[in-house]
């Protein structure tokens, strides 16, 4: 993995997952205001039932692509091992066919668990599963441009489409469709990003010819992938906010919905440049291994370099002033889901730390390794869950998650210190990066007395300056840090880099 080429591709996808950030923020706002705590509610239970039925769909082919094809790339025979992705696909949209019967059969039973008030739960579910199609292709879509690093085309169709999304989005809510307005959004918006794309995959995809290579095999390649809906699913209970189904049965959808929202704002903003860097990470460190495997610790010390950079600012700022943010942008209804919000940019945050150990296990081809840990800790959640919401609501919905996480990183650390030893946690400089943020974080003592909009400008600003000065403090971006910066083509680099 030659840094430039992966920093030039991570550039555009940064873009990419700005709008898309920046869309799923404003699209969170205005179905908040628009359609009540209620209806919020109700959307936050189909996000996280639609992520268990995306993660069974995809069926881990996202995931192979980028596994595969730099390997491909290396080793010839690009042809034939999409070939045998199309034959995959086939056998997605079998998976499809039948999640949208049983959708037909008992949305109607999970309206009941969750004391749907309207008797619509139902229907809002069909809707979901059936248009989640579109999302499944646009990942697949996605994954072969990142594999590719062809990321430019890629960023300005997001860009446009997640526009269209926001106005189709409002369009339809004033229209009074309501949560149905909403899923059709995102639906158009995922078909429009596939249409748009689809020419340029395949004229990658058609562009190499047969090699004297050898594709994996489809046996080969569902070996690697199947592990990953099992890992998909038990991250919808580890990473993403299960807790929401659970509130929603023990409680209410008002209260699943406040949770939904306190997890799902730290999740964006930490998860946004995370997420982008990742695909493109995981496929240039799967051509590092193809070539040297003796790089992969070096690529993977790299990543958690990048990742603490970027993670701990938003970490730090979101902390600060989360609490006074929650009821400006969306309401006084969700005033009880501000002190989680900014508890979870904590949580979030340490949460990083085993994500480069996970990709180590995904890159050296054991994706079952990772199946196992995620297994342990789905047990750890779910107990919790079960011991903790039925008595405590939201803070028992905390805590749990909370303890998955903490678990997660000491259990990927022991797990990949005996599959690969030569990895490691760069412990000293992870510290450096927490240290470095407290002083920003300490805002948010003075965020919560004053919180009028002008007040908040101006700590805003001095909560940057003190970013940069505990940065510098810390030593955070030394030699090293500056090195990998100045290869990355981003713009002013080197005046950013005379900041600290």
């Amino acid at each position: 993995m030659t840094v430039e080429k992966v920093g030039r591709a991570m550039s555009w996808s940064v873009i990419a997952r700005v709008a898309g950030f920046a869309a799923g923020m404003a699209a969170n706002i205005i179905v908040v205001r628009s359609l009540g705590a209620y209806n919020w509610g109700i959307i936050s239970a189909l996000q996280s039932i639609g992520g268990f039925v995306a993660a069974i769909v995809a069926l881990g082919l996202g995931n192979a692509i980028l596994k595969f094809l730099p390997e491909m790339r290396v080793r010839g025979d690009l042809p034939g091992f999409f070939r045998n992705i199309r034959r995959l696909i086939v056998i997605q949209i079998v998976v499809w066919l039948a999640l949208m019967v049983l959708a037909h059969l008992f949305g109607d039973r999970l309206g009941q668990f969750f004391n749907d008030r309207y008797n619509r739960f139902g229907i809002y579910l069909q809707f979901a599963v059936a248009f989640m199609i579109f999302e499944i292709f646009n990942l697949l879509i996605t994954n072969v441009l990142q594999s590719w690093y062809e990321t430019k085309m890629l960023a300005i169709v997001t860009v446009i489409t997640r526009a269209c999304y926001i106005l189709l989005l409002i369009l339809f809510i004033m229209s009074g469709l309501g949560v149905i307005g909403y899923i059709l959004a995102a639906a158009a918006a995922n078909l429009g990003t596939c249409i748009a794309l689809l020419p340029l995959a395949r004229r990658l995809v058609g562009g190499e010819g047969e090699t004297a290579g050898s594709p994996p095999s489809t046996r080969r390649i569902l070996l690697f992938s199947l592990p990953f809906v099992v890992t998909g699913i038990l991250n919808q209970i580890v990473w993403r906010h299960s807790e929401v189904i659970l509130l929603g049965h023990f409680h209410d959808l008002e209260i699943a919905g406040m949770f939904g929202l306190a997890y799902r704002i730290p999740q964006l903003m930490l998860e946004f440049i995370p997420m982008t860097i990742w695909p493109i990470v995981l496929a240039g460190a799967s051509e590092v291994y193809s070539r040297n495997r003796g790089d992969l610790p070096d690529a993977i010390d790299t990543y958690y370099r990048l990742l603490f950079i970027l993670v701990m600012p938003v970490a730090a700022m979101g902390f600060a002033f989360a609490r006074p943010f929650i009821p400006i942008l969306y309401g006084s209804e969700m005033v009880p889901a501000a002190l989680l919000t900014q508890m979870f940019f904590v949580v979030f945050s340490y949460s990083f730390i085993y994500t480069p150990l996970s990709m180590t296990l995904y890159v050296m081809g054991k994706s079952w390794i990772n199946m196992l840990v995620f297994s342990f800790l789905a047990v750890v959640n779910i107990g919790l869950d079960l011991a903790l919401i039925p008595r405590y609501g939201l803070w028992g919905a905390f805590f749990p998650v909370s303890a998955a996480f903490i678990a997660g990183v000491a259990t990927f650390a022991i797990v990949v210190g005996r599959v690969k030893p030569d990895v490691k946690i760069p412990v000293a400089f992870i510290a450096r990066c927490y240290t470095a943020a407290v002083p920003a974080a300490l805002l948010s003592l003075t965020s919560a007395r004053w919180s009028s909009a002008p007040a908040l400008a101006v700590q805003i600003v001095a909560g940057l300056f003190l970013l940069i000065a505990g940065f510098r403090l810390m030593g955070v971006i030394g030699e090293k840090e500056k090195g990998l910066i100045r290869k990355l083509p981003l713009p002013l680099k080197e005046r950013i880099l005379s900041v600290f």
